[in-house]
């Protein structure tokens, strides 16, 4: 059985002198993930194909800088909120937040300030780093002070667990993710289109042009969304946007398959639990030329995200989808 070894370095400092400290995670066996405590974010994951040649399988950077200016969160931690907001506003208890319209129309909120926060981060157990961040009352435009820690674990048989729990002083929307970008044949190698996906969702959450949800819940049969089987994602690429950037909703509770990422001609792929309620996958639809590690250039549909989350904008679906609120005397957790 592989065992599990953790070391650790300096990535680079900020300009107000922060220390940011890059953590890898390595079985003996030859699979590795380099974890970065700026975002909390998943820096790198190394994994040996069916030939035994290991190649990089993340999008990412090589210096912190690259981090600072990324607009990509390539591998980061996303919160408090992850996904869209509607108009960067929501209404609870009789008073109504705005928040930062930061997607690509600038006119709706998207993802928060978590993957540019620098967090206090340590090891445990030679195997698991731990992440944590105060997010004070009113960052980001959302109330209360929030505590967050995020765990991540390597095993010696290759599961990576992450582990997210956060608390609040007063009631606030938290619904977290990562955004770690993957492309099974190696970051350099071109789209993602040859790969294959199985999710087991029924039903997906209907977007608009500007991919805000309606609040409609539908059946994946007959449409492009339906990927129940292992479905090559470049045959039903051109029927959804000219790219994927949709929610699944994945029935159940409790930690439970969430699907299946297989690229054949490496002999890579990837199994997902999860408890969250849905799985948000994009096909790096907004990668434009972005230069990447030992200069990479990642481009439209370059990788893919698999995130897994409570339903996108949420705050101003109820009662239809699931609350995301936080109260004081409850604890968010989810892996």
């Amino acid at each position: 059985m592989a065992s599990v070894k953790t070391t650790e370095s300096l990535f680079g400092i900020t300009k107000n002198q922060n220390e940011i400290k890059k953590y890898t995670l390595s079985t003996s066996d030859g699979f590795e993930v380099a974890l970065i405590n700026y975002g909390a974010t998943i820096q790198s994951i190394r994994q040996p194909d069916k030939n035994n040649q290991t190649t990089e399988i993340t999008l990412g950077y090589d210096n912190l800088q690259g981090y600072i200016d990324d607009k990509c969160c390539f591998g980061c931690t996303i919160g408090r909120v992850t996904n869209r907001i509607k108009n960067g506003r929501f209404e609870f208890d009789g008073v109504v937040y705005d928040l930062p319209k930061t997607d690509s129309t600038t006119k709706h909120y998207l993802h928060g300030v978590f993957n540019k926060r620098v967090w206090d981060s340590s090891t445990e157990n030679g195997d698991t780093v731990v992440f944590k961040y105060q997010s004070p009352d009113g960052e980001g435009g959302f109330p209360g002070r929030v505590n967050v820690t995020v765990k991540y674990t390597l095993t010696s048989d290759h599961r990576l667990i992450l582990d997210f729990r956060a608390t609040t002083t007063k009631p606030t929307p938290i619904n977290m993710t990562n955004h770690v970008y993957f492309n099974l044949a190696g970051d350099a190698s071109g789209s993602v289109l040859d790969h294959q996906l199985m999710v087991p969702a029924k039903n997906f959450i209907v977007l608009d042009e500007e991919l805000i949800p309606t609040g409609e819940i539908a059946s994946v049969e007959n449409t492009p969304y339906d990927f129940r089987t292992l479905t090559r994602i470049g045959d039903r690429i051109n029927e959804s946007f000219d790219g994927f950037d949709m929610m699944f909703i994945v029935d159940g509770d409790g930690k439970r398959s969430f699907g299946k990422l297989l690229h054949e001609q490496s002999g890579r792929a990837i199994t997902i639990e999860s408890t969250q309620k849905g799985l948000q996958f994009y096909t790096g639809n907004f990668l434009d030329g972005v230069k990447g590690r030992n200069g990479a250039i990642y481009n439209k549909h370059g990788a893919l995200c698999l995130e897994t989350q409570n339903y996108s904008d949420s705050v101003n679906n109820q009662p239809v989808f699931p609350s995301i609120i936080l109260d004081p005397d409850e604890e968010y957790h989810q892996q």
